[in-house]
């Protein structure tokens, strides 16, 4: 009767994590948004969300990472041709993610940060308004406690992305955290680095 109920128990956590991962599913960011329109993008560091106005392809077109063909890892990323919009967008965050943990020497256990993409400023602030409930002007903005970098498509970029990055980078790395001043410091010198 025991071995019948586990085998039950067995094939019913195979079918439940079998599903397909929706963007409505997904656990609580502080933004109480729904996601079910956005694109989701999965890649080896990172899960991104795109804005439902937008396309991977018009995303990755705003992040350079040709700096990476220095580097014979990076370089197979970043000359991958023939591939779909959504792998070149995540290569990219890839190339980002790898070379922030490189200047940092930083290599977090399991890391993944979480990235949304707003279609402009104003989404992306009133999402922080929602989060913090006060107003602010930031460009991108990290939240530890979610995993996920804010970001709006007109300020998205590869320095933006690197900084932000490295907030996650940073924070994940830590058991306790530095001050706040320390980890701005080491996430500026991850976008003055990017490109080393």
């Amino acid at each position: 009767m025991i071995n019948r109920n586990l085998l039950y128990i067995s094939v019913l956590l195979m079918f439940i994590t079998s599903l397909p991962l929706y963007a409505a599913d997904l656990p609580e960011d502080g933004t109480g948004e729904n996601m079910a329109d956005w694109l989701v993008v999965e890649s080896t560091f990172s899960t991104i969300y795109i804005d439902k106005n937008m396309t991977a392809g018009s995303v990755s077109a705003r992040i350079d990472t040709s700096f990476a063909r220095f580097d014979p890892i990076e370089n197979r990323l970043f000359l991958d041709r023939g591939i779909s919009e959504e792998q070149i967008l995540a290569n990219k965050i890839d190339i980002i993610a790898r070379k922030a943990m490189k200047v940092l020497d930083m290599k977090p256990e399991d890391f993944h940060v979480n990235i949304k993409v707003y279609e402009n400023e104003i989404e992306l602030w009133a999402a922080y308004e929602r989060i913090f409930r006060e107003q602010e002007g930031h460009k991108a903005f990290y939240i530890h406690k979610y995993r996920t970098v804010y970001i709006s498509y007109e300020n998205l970029g590869e320095s933006v992305l690197a900084h932000e990055i490295g907030h996650a980078v940073i924070d994940s790395y830590f058991k306790i955290l530095p001050p706040e001043k320390i980890r701005e410091l080491l996430a500026c010198y991850v976008d003055v680095h990017l490109k080393d």
